[in-house]
């Protein structure tokens, strides 16, 4: 495995992760300034760098350092369903034969990248019940189902943007585990190993 994936990979991390409750208990942590971070730079055109933003592990004096007792310290205490139950008009119309926006559109892109619908429960962990209702509009994809798709079917980012706003859902940047699906689409990676990587790299659980 390519050890610059990994390096990508923090870099990347110590850029976007937001939880700076986590990131500022660390012992290595240091308060950083706007002024130490633009340093000589000049203010008026670049503008200034938001507060939060100089609180990122990126802007730290040891950000390797405080990026390790970052990881050793995370805990991944993630859990939701596969999917949630749908208001109460969208499961009346689904009752009577009108599909909703998501179903129409998750069955679209399933095809659109070569995969069948029907075959899809299995690869994706869930019954074909579930998957059946979700395509009808009785349930809504959460994440964590939304991510499986995405890397297993190698989505194109706007496809899989456009798939997660018709769902409702967004990433969370203070989520460890957000962040590292973030990297994975954004730079298309995926390849098992190196998701696997990825996930072990920060103590994630693996989605598959």
């Amino acid at each position: 495995m390519s050890e610059n994936f990994l390096q990508d990979l923090n870099e990347y991390f110590s850029k976007k992760y937001e939880d700076y409750d986590a990131i500022s208990t660390l012992p290595s942590y240091e308060s950083v300034t706007i002024s130490m971070v633009l340093k000589n730079r000049n203010r008026i055109e670049e503008g200034e760098v938001a507060t939060n933003e100089v609180r990122k592990i990126y802007y730290q004096p040891q950000r390797e350092k405080v990026l390790e007792e970052c990881k050793e310290r995370y805990v991944d205490n993630n859990f939701t369903f596969s999917v949630r139950v749908s208001p109460w008009k969208m499961r009346f119309k689904a009752f009577f034969g009108v599909r909703a926006l998501h179903g129409k559109l998750l069955e679209g892109i399933v095809v659109k990248y070569g995969e069948k619908p029907e075959a899809m429960p299995e690869k994706l962990g869930i019954t074909q019940e579930v998957w059946k209702k979700t395509l009808r509009g009785w349930f809504i994809p959460e994440k964590v189902l939304l991510y499986k798709l995405g890397l297993q079917l190698a989505l194109r980012k706007e496809d899989f943007e456009t798939l997660m706003r018709v769902c409702g859902a967004y990433y969370d940047f203070a989520d460890a585990r957000d962040v590292v699906v973030k990297y994975l689409m954004d730079y298309r990676i995926f390849n098992k190993d190196f998701i696997d990587a990825a996930f072990k790299e920060f103590r994630i659980r693996p989605l598959f």
